[in-house]
């Protein structure tokens, strides 16, 4: 898979190596074109110029020394056609030649479909003929001794100027080997991190939860590497969970069982010696562990949905002292079998925004695990009050201490700490956490001179912006 991603980015690469090339080439021609013309045609214009004025200078000398005027004019083509490296010539208006500085026949090129222009009294002929000549052709001054009423001819038998096309394409094709060359390494360097996350995805899709990819940086790829080692990190997390959940299920849920599967043994024998009431009192026992695994199942299942839930959106306004009365109510009994002494110190004007069964459920299994965990005609104090911008809930119990590095494995599903005697399941804390996670809080337990204080602290509702 990574090969032919290395080939595709090549070969993109490439491609739009040549698409430059050929736009890059397209524009320089196009706007080189007119204005290198331009130029050869203002360069030959020029030296035209130049030659007539010495043309002229040079028969005005050789008048003044008396020197016969085809002498002058021969020995002054002769200089101008060793200065220009071109065949100069001059003829009279109908073609008739006066003076050249080559043997042999006197010819202009023929045809005029590569002429460019003027330049001051000269006219320019570039690519005249195949052989890409420049031609130039200016009247000589009226008056001029020996050349009356004459033309001065200048042809350059090679290319002035010409711009070198080949060489430039050559130059850009050359340019694109070498980019090529370099995009190679690039290519590698691109499709090496991600060659090390497709490693790493099929490793832990092997089974290898553990597997990171070492992909670093602060580009995209670095990045993408960052946010895998982070999804991989929360699926080995739940995972993780996952199976020491299954594995607490497994080994709470025998309890019970086993303790049906006895009492069965038991009832089917006094079933058989008709001993009614000892059946009596067996079929309670079940019933009673019926109960205790149905009630086990129910927080499981809590527990494993709260895992689904997004954080709750601020949707609804609860009032917690209002939801801390009515548990209280209704957990009157619980504390009075215990003849526990229940403080309650509540602020009533407090709002939080978010779910008030799940808000509820949390409040209610801190308040269970007061009552299971603290001793017989114990304390428990219970305090709500504003903390900024925050709602501070304490429920402190009068238990003993726990241990240090008990503390927080006490918000672990299942765990009920060292020496611990209470028939709860030891999730009853670890749902109240995931609730408070769910409304933007957070959760903890620590020992005071009081006893065990178990805390929950809520974000404080705006009441301009949440509705009830």
């Amino acid at each position: 898979m990574m090969r032919r991603l290395y080939f595709k980015i090549l070969l993109h690469w490439c491609v739009a190596l040549v698409v430059t090339a050929l736009l890059a080439f397209a524009l320089v021609f196009l706007l080189v074109k007119d204005g290198h013309q331009a130029s050869v045609t203002a360069s030959v214009g020029r030296t035209a110029l130049m030659a007539r004025d010495y043309v002229v200078a040079a028969a005005d000398g050789g008048g003044a020394r008396n020197e016969e005027p085809g002498l002058v004019l021969r020995r002054a083509v002769h200089q101008v056609s060793q200065s220009t490296h071109a065949k100069v010539w001059i003829s009279r208006g109908d073609g008739t030649p006066l003076a050249a500085s080559f043997p042999g026949e006197v010819k202009a090129p023929e045809g005029t479909h590569g002429l460019s222009g003027r330049y001051g009294a000269a006219s320019v002929t570039v690519e005249a003929g195949p052989n890409r000549l420049a031609y130039a052709t200016v009247p000589l001054a009226p008056g001029t001794r020996g050349a009356e009423q004459a033309w001065l001819h200048i042809l350059t038998e090679r290319e002035p100027g010409r711009f070198p096309h080949g060489a430039f394409a050559a130059g850009l094709a050359l340019i694109c080997a070498v980019v090529a060359a370099i995009a190679v390494p690039l290519s590698r360097h691109i499709t090496q991190p991600l060659n090390r996350l497709q490693e790493s995805a099929l490793r832990i899709a092997g089974g290898d939860l553990s597997a990171r990819a070492d992909v670093q940086g602060d580009d995209e790829i670095g990045r993408l590497g960052a946010a895998f080692n982070g999804m991989a990190e929360t699926v080995e997390r739940m995972v993780r969970a996952g199976r020491e959940l299954t594995a607490n299920v497994s080994h709470e849920m025998r309890s019970p069982l086993a303790r049906i599967r006895v009492a069965g043994e038991c009832l089917t024998g006094a079933l058989a010696r008709g001993d009614g009431v000892e059946a009596g009192e067996l079929l309670a026992g079940m019933w009673e562990d019926i109960d205790e695994a149905d009630r086990m199942v129910g927080r499981i299942l809590q527990y494993s949905k709260l895992d689904l839930h997004t954080p709750v959106p601020a949707t609804a306004l609860v009032q917690p002292s209002v939801l801390l009365n009515g548990l209280m109510k209704a957990m009157r009994p619980l504390f009075g079998t215990k003849r526990i002494t229940v403080e309650q110190d509540l602020e009533p004007d407090l709002w939080v925004s978010g779910d008030e069964e799940y808000l509820r459920s949390a409040l209610k299994n801190i308040l269970e695990n007061a009552a299971r965990y603290t001793p017989e005609q114990g304390v428990v104090r219970v305090g709500l009050h504003g903390e900024g911008n925050a709602v501070l809930l304490e429920v402190t119990n009068s238990a003993p201490p726990v241990a240090e590095d008990d503390l927080e494995r006490l918000f672990e599903p299942f765990y009920r700490g060292k020496g611990a005697t209470g028939q709860g399941a030891g999730l009853g804390l670890a749902i109240a956490r995931k609730v408070a996670l769910l409304h933007h809080g957070e959760m903890g337990v620590g020992n005071t001179p009081q006893g065990v204080r178990v805390w929950l602290r809520l974000p404080l509702a705006d009441l301009r912006t949440v509705s009830a």
